[in-house]
This record gives structure tokens, sequence and C-alpha cells, in this order.
């Protein structure tokens, strides 16, 4: 494998965020595509196979998932920004002379206090000075009103019967629980004979 192009852009956290609901919204219409065909083949009498089901990792699943979940919490600005306000945001921060990764920052946090400028741009009352008000007028500028978000879409999976086997086994379980049910105030220990008074044994002898 050959990187051809290493970082060729950089993407802001409402874009990942767009692109991970993309994938997400791919991946349940695939699933949805792949229950139906199993439906049918069912239905049809043929030999059930999963050729129509794509193997997905489930760590890969659960990033993607917790990583909506955390870009699209309450108190993200990515609930007030879109493509539109994010290109106003850059070319609105030209004029101070911050590098990319400075620009990145603010887009991804959002800034809206001067004490938050703080942490995202180095030196900053020497570069800024007196524009930090005007800065921050620029961020305000690009948040609009938090928009109607996606609903999130689950699947259901038809219930899987359980075997004679599983059945046993549960029942074993559930019997076994009631046969090893003690009342541990009721159980007495014989701590005499050998290795009674542990601390005392660990007592070195005065030469």
């Amino acid at each position: 494998m050959e990187v051809v192009n290493a970082r060729s852009a950089l993407l802001s956290n409402f874009e990942v965020l767009n692109l991970l609901r993309e994938l997400d919204a791919d991946h349940i219409a695939r699933t949805k595509t792949a229950i139906r065909v199993k439906k049918e083949e069912g239905a049809a009498g043929k030999n059930l196979h999963d050729t129509h089901t794509e193997e997905i990792s489930e760590n890969l699943r659960t990033v993607e998932l917790e990583a909506i979940q955390y870009l699209s919490a309450d108190y993200q600005p990515t609930l007030h920004q879109s493509d539109k306000s994010i290109t106003q945001l850059v070319r609105g921060l030209q004029p101070f002379g911050l590098s990319k990764s400075e620009k990145l920052q603010i887009v991804n946090l959002a800034p809206t206090e001067p004490v938050e400028l703080y942490v995202i741009v180095e030196e900053l009352e020497d570069r800024l000075g007196n524009q930090m008000e005007d800065l921050l007028a620029v961020v305000t500028k690009s948040l609009h009103d938090r928009a109607p978000q996606p609903r999130h879409e689950t699947i259901t999976v038809p219930e899987r019967k359980n075997t004679r086997s599983e059945i046993a086994l549960e029942v074993y379980e559930e019997v076994e629980q009631e046969t090893w049910e003690y009342d541990a105030n009721q159980m007495e220990f014989d701590d005499t004979g050998e290795g009674a008074g542990v601390e005392g044994d660990l007592d070195v002898d005065d030469d």
C-alpha cells in the first residue's frame, strides 16, 4: 500500500459527522436489503445463505456510532453549522492571519468568548490585539439556530427461537442457581489448626 497524497485536505467535525451519517445510512440500507432477500429465499424454500450480507467489523460499527453520538451532542457547534456557514466562517477568518490548524480549531470549537481563543491561537494578544472581539463576532455570525437532526433508524432483526439444547441449558442453569443458594451468615468456618493466626506468622523473630 502506498500513500499517494498524505492529508490532502483537513476535515472539520461537521464534515466528518456528515460522512459518518452517510456511511451509517448506507449500512442500514444494505442490512435491510439482506434481511428482505433472506426472507424471500426462506419463503421460496431456497437454501439460505449469507452471500447478501456484507461482513462489517463490530468494533468499526461501534466507533462509528459513538463518533456520531459525540459529534452530534447538544454542546457541539455542529448542531448550529452548515456547509454554507462554514464556508462563510473560513472566508471571514482570512484577514486575521491564522494558520490552517488554527482555522480548523475555530471551526470545530466555534469559540464565543475571548478566553477560548487563548487555547486555540498562539501568541493571541501579540497577533490579534484588539481584533479578538471582531474574530468572535465572525464566529457568532456563522452560527445559526439548531437545525433539525436526522432521525436515527434502527433495524429489527427477527427473533431466533432457542433450540432444545439451549432450552435445556437454561433449565440446568436455573436449577443450579437454586441448588447453590445459601446464607453466608449461617456458615461457620473453623480457623483452628495449621495456618491459624496468619498475621503472627509474618512477624520476624528477633535475633
